[in-house]
């Protein structure tokens, strides 16, 4: 998903002139965040949960179809490798969405960025970095006063930007109260609270999350050789990937709606543009063709099997002296 570009030029925004270069410093650290959360690159976080949620509605729903019908016979070696692809798909996916490496996309690179820029996370920012008013009460007091008397009593839409936009401001102030807490009276230098981003990242530390994280470094990633005395790595289960994919999902949202004020997403699992079920009632190949497969089983298996004898080709002497 494109993030959009600003609407009102620095300039119009309600910050004293002082705080323009400041302003033009937190819009692009927020494009920047926004950017790495929902852009359209395929690494955006929320292009990975998306990945990973399609993956797991297409797994559990063949899954739940040999349920349904537990004395059909299924290729017990096609169902291994399906099993074995969406564990590793997602152990290794929910790895990289918390992946520590600055070259990431990840929710916990995400929070990095913003745990290093406090400086910038002010409520005036947080509310007029793009023309809306900091002072809701006078901005409606004007509004009202624009209006006709026929205009006062008729329905309308409010205006949800620009200096106009006192409604969408409130809301705005009301997503600050809930980060940094509610004051007496709202000052444009009130500050988010870095303890709300520490939670955060101690959100990403959900033991189901680290669960899958551990058997994706000690089992898929790496081929951990452990000690004759030690446990052997953790293997999470189908419910613990959904605890941690769902932790992130909300990570994710929480991450761009409440600290950024901006698009969420509203369905994790993306619409199918085709019928998913097609042909699952259909054989994977036709009885006559069992034998032509049978024959290219052992054909394939008899040319990997060269592979081990040709070990002497890996340095080619051919005409050294």
């Amino acid at each position: 998903m494109t993030v959009p570009t600003y609407e009102y030029p620095v300039p119009s925004c309600d910050v004293p002139s002082v705080r323009h270069r400041a302003l033009e410093e937190y819009r692009r650290f927020r494009t920047e965040c926004l950017e790495s959360l929902r852009g359209d690159s395929d690494t955006s976080v929320m292009n990975q949960i998306h990945d990973l949620t399609w993956h797991t509605a297409v797994f559990r729903t063949m899954n739940e179809a040999r349920r349904l019908e537990p004395s059909r016979p299924v290729s017990g070696a096609m169902w291994e490798l399906v099993t074995a692809g969406y564990a590793h798909l997602m152990a290794l996916g929910i790895r990289r969405l918390v992946d520590t490496d600055s070259r990431a996309d990840s929710l916990w690179n995400v929070l990095v960025r913003v745990e290093k820029r406090p400086e910038l996370l002010t409520r005036e920012f947080f509310v007029c970095h793009d023309g809306l008013p900091f002072d809701t009460e006078a901005a409606k007091a004007r509004y009202y006063e624009n209006l006709s008397p026929s205009e006062r009593t008729s329905a309308r839409y409010l205006p949800n930007s620009g200096p106009g936009g006192w409604a969408m401001s409130e809301l705005v102030h009301d997503g600050f109260d809930k980060l940094h807490g509610k004051t007496v009276r709202r000052r444009r230098t009130d500050k988010l609270p870095m303890k709300v981003v520490e939670e955060l990242k101690e959100a990403l530390r959900h033991p189901a999350i680290k669960k899958v994280c551990t058997m994706a470094d000690k089992r898929f990633a790496h081929a951990e050789r452990f000690a004759a005395s030690a446990a052997p790595a953790p293997t999470a289960t189908y419910d613990e990937v959904d605890q941690a994919l769902q932790q992130l999902v909300k990570l994710a949202n929480f991450i761009a709606g409440s600290f950024f004020f901006d698009t969420v997403m509203g369905s994790v699992v993306a619409t199918p543009q085709f019928d998913v079920l097609a042909g699952l009632d259909q054989p994977w190949v036709t009885t006559e063709n069992l034998a032509a497969l049978n024959e290219y089983w052992y054909q394939l298996a008899a040319e990997m099997d060269v592979w081990a004898s040709q070990s002497d080709l890996l340095l080619d002497r051919q005409g050294s002296k």
